[in-house]
């Protein structure tokens, strides 16, 4: 069955202003999520992202160059990643209809893994 990587992105803001009520209870809408497609057996694993901490690395004349990142100014970062398996494209959408990061206007992009030879 085909994997697909959730990649979480969202205003690290949304998170900032919300009470601990509030956090708690999105804790609680991302836990019963993942605990549905765990229980239809195509939740594969989570993580949510530590919070400004990161390196980018890139190519610069022939050299490997480090930076930290992700950089603070940027409106949207990635804040998580799931991993699900669903039938194809159009389930896994159908999958995240319901998905917690949407509620936080937040967006969800879908990939689909290449099993780069694998069955």
């Amino acid at each position: 069955m085909p994997k697909f990587l959730l990649i979480l992105r969202g205003d690290p803001e949304s998170w900032r202003h919300q009470t601990k009520v509030e956090i708690q209870g999105l804790i609680e809408r991302f836990e019963a999520w993942a605990g549905r497609l765990m229980g239809e057996g195509r939740f594969l694993d989570g993580k949510k992202l530590a919070d400004g901490e990161g390196r980018v690395l890139s190519m610069a004349t022939g050299t490997v160059r480090v930076t930290d990142g992700p950089y603070g100014e940027t409106k949207e970062l990635v804040g998580g990643v799931h991993l699900v398996e669903a039938d194809d494209y159009e389930h896994a959408v159908r999958l995240c209809l319901d998905h917690p990061e949407l509620s936080i206007r937040g967006s969800v992009e879908i990939r689909r893994l290449d099993a780069m030879g694998d069955d």
